[in-house]
């Protein structure tokens, strides 16, 4: 009897324990039997590298930080064959440089040389610091032949840029602020750029994707600019015509703060005499209102 009843009740304990058992075959049912899970830690700069495969030339995307310099270093540093001139267009213009403060233009390049170390050049005209805004005309009248018929006003302009960026230091910022009858920021509106070798291959490989068209408004080019933080230490301003004779109270009411120098330049022949002494004259009180320096880029003659 005893035998009997100790069979019934080891009996019964199986039963209960088979219907309680549950078998999750392919997963770990938990408890501290089944293999180890190891949790991989990854810091930001290993989780960027996985989600931003090397990119190549013909193919990148540009990633935008506001209020801080953009470190986007896209096209391969290791790719560094093809040099900014290759990018930029070959010019060979006569130029007739004038005003105040401007250096000589080689006239092999159409360079006026750029700037070394703590500082930058365009189209002559010398700024100190570390970080440099271009205000650049891209208005349709950009598209007029110099005197010698070869190249555009802004095929010349673009590759003075282009170069003034390429002599930048690497621990200069740049912004580059295009304006017509709109003002577009070329790396984002609000960014810095560092100024390294591969944004300044891809600021040349930009800026030749632009053509010229439209009116002449540089104002909300301007307040793109004051809008930076931290501030320029000199800004570039360029036209190649009049604009309305507003602007030049209205950026020295923009800069009345801080007093950040901007150096003009008016490239070319206006239209007529009134409109070229307009232009002077205009370009002259932006620059005087800063502390800046202007010059008057005058084409060249067959």
């Amino acid at each position: 009897m005893g035998l009997a009843f100790s069979i019934a009740i080891h009996l019964i304990i199986m039963l209960i324990a088979a219907v309680i058992t549950i078998d999750f075959g392919y997963a770990d049912a938990g408890g501290d039997t089944g293999d180890e899970v190891d949790f991989a830690v990854l810091t930001d700069a290993d989780l960027a590298e996985m989600q931003s495969p090397r990119v190549t030339e013909e193919s990148f995307e540009v990633a935008t930080i506001p209020t801080e310099a953009m470190q986007i270093d896209l096209l391969s540093e290791n790719n560094t064959e093809d040099s900014v001139d290759e990018l930029a267009d070959s010019i060979a213009p006569s130029l007739d440089p004038g005003g105040g403060a401007l250096t000589s233009i080689d006239s092999s390049t159409g360079s006026s040389g750029a700037g070394t170390g703590d500082g930058a050049s365009f189209f002559g005209l010398e700024a100190q610091g570390r970080r440099f805004s271009y205000i650049v005309d891209l208005s349709g009248s950009m598209n007029t032949l110099t005197g010698e018929g070869r190249f555009t006003r802004w095929e010349l302009t673009r590759s003075e840029l282009i170069r003034s960026i390429d002599a930048l230091d690497a621990r200069a910022q740049f912004s580059v602020v295009l304006y017509s009858s709109n003002s577009i920021a070329v790396f984002g509106q609000g960014n810095w750029t560092e100024a390294t070798n591969g944004n300044k291959r891809l600021a040349a490989a930009s800026l030749l994707g632009f053509d010229p068209g439209g009116g002449t408004r540089p104002l909300a080019g301007f307040e793109m600019v004051f809008e930076l933080d931290p501030e320029s230490d000199a800004i570039y301003f360029m036209t190649d015509g009049v604009f309305s004779t507003d602007v030049p109270a209205q950026v020295k009411q923009m800069n009345r703060r801080d007093l950040i120098p901007i150096h003009t330049v008016l490239f070319g022949e206006p239209a007529n005499p009134r409109e070229a002494t307009a232009a002077i004259s205009m370009m002259g009180d932006i620059a005087r209102n800063s502390g800046g320096k202007f010059t008057h880029v005058r084409e060249g003659r067959p």
